[in-house]
């Protein structure tokens, strides 16, 4: 279950992860040293907004175009020596991207960006960050989801291959293990509209498996999000299968193989 469950509001709206039981995972730094999370904002050109844990931001170009940014992030994690410079990064791409309008930029629009942490022992987290965003004019807002997972005893942030053996590529290895709980979790028997194959990794085109970019460790099972990003009518995550570690046993990490 989710411990933490932080959304920004959703004028238009704006998406990471760990590995197995939810938590909000506090970093190692105690409060009397780390920054006040009104730092980063205020470096970003923002406002902190404490009741919120959010931090708002607008921008204008010299049109008068308008751009109107709220985030929420789990500042604590900013000062921790292994999520922070990783998600200080994203975040102030995020800002950069949908809050500062070029001149080019001829209509207003709004952005807004949430988050959920989940964290499996013994010391390994996840953030997974809900971006939306809508531009006047359009016919509906888009939204993806980006996802970190941190392994914080040897203090780097992991890829879906550091899950498994050495050697293993999860675009081969994991579409027939997990085929099974992607056909469960999309309903195939009931939507025949849709195949397997269009949740797989395939040459030259991801599909909604979107290779794989998004996942999540929650409890004893590994999360892939299908699909990362808006694809027409579907949302990013419209799919979440849930894939039990132990079905990954031949190629997981701690597995069978013995790295």
């Amino acid at each position: 279950m989710w411990k933490t469950n932080v959304w920004t509001l959703r004028p238009l709206a704006v998406l990471v992860l760990s590995l197995v039981a939810c938590s909000s995972g506090s970093p190692v730094q105690s409060p009397a040293t780390a920054a006040p999370p009104t730092d980063f904002c205020t470096n970003l050109g923002g406002t902190w907004d404490s009741s919120k844990e959010s931090c708002s931001l607008t921008g204008t170009n010299s049109k008068n175009i308008t751009a109107k940014v709220q985030a929420a992030y789990p500042a604590s994690l900013l000062q921790d020596p292994t999520a922070g410079p990783a998600l200080q990064q994203f975040l102030t791409d995020f800002f950069t991207k949908f809050g500062h309008p070029n001149d080019n930029v001829t209509q207003n629009s709004e952005a807004s960006l949430g988050y959920k942490t989940y964290k499996h022992a013994p010391d390994t987290l996840s953030v997974v960050f809900t971006e939306e965003w809508f531009v006047t004019g359009t016919p509906h807002p888009n939204d993806a989801i980006v996802t970190f997972t941190f392994d914080q005893t040897i203090q780097r942030q992991l890829t879906l291959g550091d899950l498994l053996c050495p050697g293993v590529n999860p675009l081969t290895a994991l579409p027939p293990l997990v085929r099974p709980y992607v056909e469960q979790a999309v309903a195939l028997d009931k939507n025949s509209q849709f195949t397997i194959s269009q949740f797989e990794p395939q040459p030259g085109h991801g599909g909604y498996s979107d290779d794989y970019k998004a996942w999540y460790l929650d409890g004893d099972g590994l999360v892939l999000v299908m699909p990362a990003e808006r694809a027409g009518p579907v949302h990013a995550g419209a799919w979440q299968p849930h894939i039990p570690l132990s079905a990954l046993e031949t190629i997981r990490r701690g597995g069978s193989c013995s790295a």
